[in-house]
């Protein structure tokens, strides 16, 4: 069986999305990039345990919005399901490198992709097709090194609130548990974490101490208030709701639309 590329495009509206396809060798070569995280359960490595028996060329997909936003898989569900579209499946791959194969992006100091659509404001998914899909792109902007606009700026190191982020020189490497630990657990004056978001809104009358035993022995509950956190998604009446964190190494006059300053008040 065949499916077209192009059919597939169309079924994602462009003011929200960017499609590319990637062949089954190339989502070999991108599953087997090192990813953060293992299934602790079973110490299985995601990247090695991806079945590729069957699968012909896999499409990927950005989609416009701030990173925290893991909805994407649903909607990209529902929207296949919608138009009838069968033998398909999502995919957990190294996005990063999937959606530079795909001539979506390309790779930043930083350590993120930077969509040609949507710079560093969206979030990528993979889906993967047992049937043939043909009328495939031969344009794509393939660019596996790193960002030219990275070359000689150093903004995103410089600003990183924990030095996580090693990229003044070869080999680059991004120090992601000091990234996470800040992200979740800081108290940072000025740049909001999600420990903070969660105090404030969800469990507001615990004191300091209850806080600091929550994030130091994790995880935070949020059931309480309208919250309610499905391990990808917090929401809000049932509703998915922005969490803020930090995001000081995307928001470089150089990189971003927000001049510099990310505009954490708009996420809330």
């Amino acid at each position: 069986m065949e499916i077209s590329y192009n059919t597939i495009r169309k079924l994602f509206p462009d003011e929200h999305w960017d499609v590319g396809v990637i062949s089954a060798e190339q989502l070999k070569r991108a599953s087997l990039h090192p990813i953060k995280y293992k299934f602790h359960p079973t110490g299985v490595d995601y990247t090695n345990d991806i079945h590729f028996n069957g699968l012909v060329n896999t499409v990927v997909l950005m989609r416009e919005g701030a990173t925290w936003d893991y909805t994407l898989y649903d909607q990209a569900q529902m929207i296949l399901e919608e138009n009838k579209v069968k033998n398909c499946f999502m995919l957990y791959t190294n996005f990063k490198e999937a959606a530079i194969l795909a001539g979506l992006g390309v790779r930043a100091r930083n350590s993120l992709v930077y969509s040609y659509k949507f710079g560093f404001d969206c979030h990528i998914a993979a889906i993967g097709f047992e049937d043939t899909i043909v009328d495939i792109p031969t344009n794509k902007r393939v660019n596996s090194k790193l960002w030219p606009r990275c070359k000689n700026c150093y903004d995103c190191v410089n600003s990183c609130p924990v030095q996580a982020i090693n990229a003044r020189e070869e080999p680059f490497w991004l120090d992601s548990s000091a990234c996470d630990n800040f992200i979740g657990k800081s108290d940072h004056p000025t740049i909001p974490s999600i420990k903070k978001f969660w105090h404030k809104n969800v469990y507001p009358e615990l004191t300091k101490e209850q806080v600091e035993e929550y994030a130091n022995k994790g995880p935070f509950p949020w059931d309480k208030n309208g919250y309610s956190f499905d391990g990808q998604v917090v929401r809000k009446d049932g509703e998915a709701i922005n969490v803020p964190f930090c995001r000081e190494c995307t928001s470089q006059p150089r990189c971003s639309k927000w001049n510099g300053k990310f505009p954490y008040e708009e996420m809330i």
